[in-house]
């Protein structure tokens, strides 16, 4: 929620702790004593379970529950533990004055939302799952009691805590009340984020000479991000690594490849189902890579991606069998074998174009892997789902695809470059049928507007309230490198035989990846940063980017179409758009304070740093953690819970007391003198040691 307050703009919520479970199957009201005493008086061999405590959760509760032999799995909303464990010691903790409630965990609490409905009418339906386990090494037990059920529910795959079944619809719940199982969620396939047009939406478009005469310079989209001020000042990602998992890169030989990676991939691997290759047969990744890290050679320079002094590690996913990518079953696993070849910004551009919104169990293996290993920061395309479905002249809300729903990845969403000629030039209401044929929407093109937003851009919030996207980068009639293989699509356009354009969140996520790069590069060799956190280059990123608002369109108000409503951060540009000139300069044109917290605080602690100020001016404070993962049977994401106070030089406190994003942010006006500057633990469940690492970027201009 966005409240004003003393001239402030502040985030905050209302936490409801000690008496509710947020699940996604329903909210349970834990001091209704009745639902307790049934649901524990019933569940006697039962060994899974969730222990709600009375306040926040502290170390020695958690430590209560390990010396009565119950194992932690997850946090779930508010204040309790999902735990395996004999049920008698679980019944035990009900007499314990410090404890709410103690409930088995029942199969209805592990059925996602994201599943078909399976009534009388639709039981019958059959539908792919994706079952989650609390342990691999129950699997194969688990496997077995599944395929118990009928012979109509068939064990596809297996991996892990993965488990992919095909069933009727009417079997769920017998799935789900398996002991072992945690989740049972719709199986997703996930798709390029490159956004596919209509052959008749390319048509008969003015056409470029394809012998770089013609170049403007925002073909590849980097003008518009200001990326020539972070090169001048020497900032080009040299000694920089990204990894990038996509439907592959090139030729998939680093010793013969397009000429524009030659020297700039560190490894390559074959990640995808029965694939042998990092090759990209489809043409998807290169263009990604190309955005990225791009050399140029081929075009003399002209043509090259923001980081293009970096290197890549490169994860070809394509599956030869399915003609599709196919993303490992665990992505903690393919982000680990990035890291190891020292990749701290890894690149995605994929995603489900279904269960928009939801956090559910890809979104939480993403924040597994990046709360394990705190400087990696995971990239994410927000999606293309955007659509006007009422047809106002406004992009609607809440279509925001997994794993983009993540908390702790940045999810990009696509702006619009500046381009005329080449790629997609129809108007918008001539595209795809005229999905987007209100206006104002309809009489403009896709790249006429650098503050504009690109129509098909997924919007969030998500379902459970979080600011997505994060930030936006262009992502419409984006030139990048075309892969040399024969079977390549030309995508949006061939500029020649080396450069192709596309357009999509998928070209807005490696423009932003390689932009966290190069301001990886900034934080460490010219703001003091050895080890820069994910949360840093996030927050930095978010920080320095440029707001859109109004946006394209103007201040014309939401009747007549306005296309931001609100100054960010919105669910439409989140921060907005990202600006590398703001990036590289900021220490010279602000009074800038980082603090990148490696120890962070715990439940109940404080953190204060005083923020000196020279001279009055607009103050902003932004503050980003990386936080534990949340439970894909919880209502609620967010675990770990900080709040931002600002004590300003005249004794005026501003809060942002936000209990749904794992961002904060404040900005308004103050004098100069002393700030200090607050950050509180208000619950630390699932922290690393008992404390939630923060980072924090606060400026005053």
């Amino acid at each position: 929620m966005i409240q004003t307050l003393v001239g402030f703009l502040i985030l905050s919520s209302t936490a409801f702790a000690g008496t509710e479970l947020k699940l996604n199957s329903g909210t349970i009201l834990t001091n209704a004593n009745q639902v307790q005493r049934s649901q524990i008086t019933s569940a006697s061999t039962n060994n899974e379970w969730i222990v709600q405590f009375k306040n926040h959760v502290r170390e020695s509760d958690k430590a209560l529950l390990r010396a009565h032999s119950l194992k932690i799995h997850s946090y779930l909303p508010e204040d309790a533990f999902l735990v395996r464990g004999p049920a008698a010691q679980a019944l035990s903790l009900k007499q314990n004055q410090n404890i709410q409630a103690v409930l088995p965990f029942e199969a209805q609490m592990k059925l996602s939302p994201t599943l078909g409905a399976a009534n009388a009418l639709m039981a019958a339906v059959r539908e792919t799952i994706l079952v989650t386990l609390f342990s691999a090494n129950d699997s194969q037990k688990v496997q077995s009691q599944i395929q118990k059920l009928g012979t109509d529910v068939v064990v596809q795959k297996a991996e892990g805590i993965s488990i992919f079944v095909s069933t009727l619809r009417g079997h769920f719940s017998e799935i789900a009340a398996v002991a072992g199982v945690e989740n049972v969620q719709a199986y997703v396939e996930m798709v390029p984020m490159q956004f596919s047009m209509n052959a008749s939406d390319v048509g008969e478009q003015p056409k470029s000479p394809g012998d770089y005469t013609d170049l403007n310079g925002f073909e590849t989209g980097t003008k518009v991000m200001n990326f020539d001020a972070a090169w001048a000042a020497g900032f080009m990602g040299q000694e920089q690594i990204a990894g990038m998992a996509d439907t592959g890169l090139d030729s998939g030989d680093a010793n013969n490849i397009h000429q524009d990676f030659k020297a700039s991939v560190k490894s390559g691997y074959a990640v995808g189902m029965f694939g042998k290759s990092w090759a990209d047969p489809m043409g998807h990744g290169t263009h990604v890579a190309g955005s990225v890290l791009g050399r140029g050679t081929a075009s003399s320079g002209k043509l090259k991606g923001g980081a293009y002094a970096a290197y890549m590690v490169a994860q070809g996913m394509w599956s030869p069998i399915l003609n599709n990518l196919s993303p490992p079953a665990s992505l903690t696993t393919m982000f680990d074998q990035a890291y190891k070849d020292g990749a701290r910004v890894h690149t995605n551009s994929w995603g489900a174009p279904a269960n928009l919104g939801a956090y559910e169990k890809n979104a939480a293996s993403v924040d597994e892997a990046m709360f394990a290993k705190q400087d990696l920061l995971v990239v994410f395309a927000a999606g293309n789902s955007g659509i006007d479905k009422n047809k106002d002249g406004r992009v609607d809300s809440g279509s925001v695809s997994t794993p983009a729903t993540s908390k702790n990845a940045l999810a990009v969403g696509a702006s619009e470059n500046l381009l005329a000629v080449g790629g997609i030039q129809k108007l918008i209401k001539d595209l795809r049928g005229g999905e987007w044929g209100a206006e104002p929407m309809g009489s403009s093109t896709v790249s006429d507007n650098i503050n504009g937003m690109a129509m098909f851009s997924s919007r969030g919030p998500t379902l459970d309230g979080r600011i997505k996207p994060d930030i936006v980068a262009p992502g419409t009639n984006i030139v990048s490198v075309r892969s040399q293989q024969p079977t390549a699509e030309p995508l949006w356009g061939a500029y020649n035989n080396d450069y192709v354009y596309s357009g999509g969140t998928s070209m807005a996520a490696p423009l932003a990846a390689g932009a966290a790069v190069v301001t990886r590069q900034i934080l460490i060799q010219k703001l003091n940063q050895p080890a820069p956190s994910a949360a840093l280059l996030k927050a930095y990123l978010m920080h320095t980017a440029f707001d859109m608002f109004p946006g394209q369109y103007g201040a014309v108000g939401e009747a007549k179409g306005q296309e931001l409503l609100t100054p960010r951060p919105n669910s439409d540009e989140g921060f907005g758009r990202i600006d590398m000139a703001k990036a590289v300069n900021l220490k010279d044109t602000a009074q800038l304070l980082l603090i990148d917290s490696k120890a962070g605080v715990a439940t109940g602690e404080m953190l204060p740093t005083t923020f000196k100020v020279t001279k009055a001016g607009r103050l902003q404070v932004t503050l980003v953690w990386t936080d534990a993962p949340g439970s894909a049977n919880a209502s609620k994401a967010l675990v770990n819970d900080l709040d931002l106070e600002v004590v300003l030089p005249d004794g005026k406190i501003v809060s942002a007391n936000d209990a749904i994003n794992n961002t904060s942010y404040i900005q308004g006006q103050t004098a100069a003198g002393d700030i200090i500057v607050k950050v509180k633990g208000v619950n630390v469940p699932m922290g690393i040691a008992g404390k939630q690492p923060f980072a924090l970027v606060a400026t005053v201009e």
